[in-house]
Formats: C-alpha cells, sequence, structure tokens
C-alpha cells in the first residue's frame, strides 16, 4: 500500500512573524519618513541642553515646511534668531542642507526689534521674551511666523511655542494667531501639536 504523498507547507508558513512591537515600530519609523525630521524628534528624549536645541532647530525648520506661506514670499525664508541664539550651529547646518518646498532657508541673527522687517520666521530667545508685545506689534499685518519655547508664549501670540517639560520635544500651535498675519498651519503640523487654539 502506497503512502500519500506529503504535502509541502506552503512558502508564506516559513516567513518570519514580526511581533506587533516590532511592526508598530516598523510603521511609525515609515511615518517619521514621510512626515519628516519633526515626527522623528517626537520620538526621541531631549538630553541636556545642546541635545535639545539640536531637537528644537530642526523642529524650528521644520515649521517652516509645513506653513502655506502668501505667493509674494520669495525664493528664500528668512529664519531669524531674536536674542541669544541657543542652537550655534545646528541651525546653520541644517538650513544649508534643507529648503522648505522650494525655498531656500537662511538664518540671521538679531538683537534689535527694528531689525525683524526681513524676516519671514522669527524665533524669540527665551531672554528676549518679555519683548514678545514689541516683536508682534513691529511684524503685525506682515507674513511672519513666530516661534518661542518660553512658557506662556502661546497666550501672549506666539504662533508655534516649543516645550521639553516633559523630557521630550513637543510644541502647541496657535492657529488663529497665524491666520491673522497671513499664514496656513498645515494639518499634518497640527495633528502633531500637543494644543491648537483656534
Amino acid at each position: 500500500m502506497s503512502r500519500p504523498p506529503t504535502r509541502r507547507p506552503p512558502p508564506w508558513s516559513h516567513a518570519r512573524v514580526v511581533p506587533w512591537p516590532f511592526r508598530l515600530l516598523r510603521l511609525l519609523a515609515c511615518t517619521s519618513v514621510l512626515l519628516g525630521a519633526a515626527t522623528a524628534s517626537l520620538a526621541q528624549p531631549a538630553g541636556g541642553a545642546a541635545d535639545e536645541y539640536r531637537l528644537k532647530a530642526a523642529f524650528l525648520l521644520n515649521f517652516a515646511t509645513f506653513t502655506t506661506w502668501p505667493e509674494g514670499v520669495g525664493d528664500t525664508l528668512e529664519v531669524c534668531v531674536y536674542g541669544g541664539d541657543p542652537f550655534g550651529a545646528h541651525l546653520d547646518q541644517i538650513a544649508a542642507a534643507r529648503k522648505a518646498g522650494t525655498r531656500a532657508l537662511r538664518v540671521a541673527r538679531v538683537n534689535s526689534v527694528d531689525a525683524l522687517d526681513d524676516c519671514q520666521m522669527v524665533f524669540v530667545a527665551r531672554g528676549m521674551i518679555g519683548n514678545l508685545a514689541r516683536v508682534l506689534d513691529r511684524i503685525e499685518g506682515r507674513a511672519a511666523l513666530t516661534v518661542a519655547d518660553s512658557p506662556g508664549a502661546l497666550d501672549a501670540g506666539v504662533m508655534l511655542n516649543m516645550d521639553s517639560a516633559s523630557g521630550r520635544i513637543s510644541f502647541a500651535a496657535n492657529l488663529a494667531a497665524a491666520r491673522r498675519q497671513g499664514l496656513g498651519l498645515s494639518a499634518r503640523l497640527l495633528n502633531l501639536a500637543t494644543e491648537v487654539r483656534q
């Protein structure tokens, strides 16, 4: 009596089953690539001031990418750091290697409100946050994105405020303030925000 032929298992049965936590990490990695360095940075803890501001530099320049700029804005976005620069060379290095859509990024350091007239983005350093009202008056009616990393800055009218109190870099968005300046913040950016003021 002949033995029945041995059935071979289908090829897919030999495939390595990836546990769900690793599948989730793989999905998050792909999402990070699609959304840019801002998403990737959210998954990294801030370790010390140097690392914190290296990540915040990436956030700052990614904000430019996820902002809708009016047609009148030129081919280069002037990113101004108002006050003491906490980013150092990190900001320059990222700006040199990246664009906001088709626009180049140029970094400037300024210590006077009067020097903000050519800025499309203004990062208000913590040491200058007391001058925020003057900054907002100076850019009134212009397509200029304001960013800070100071407590209460969102309430005072800053459009994007970064925070690292939880040990991770996060940010909140003031969409109403951005719209008043003729700027749009993309849905992808707002989905990453911990808070959105309408």
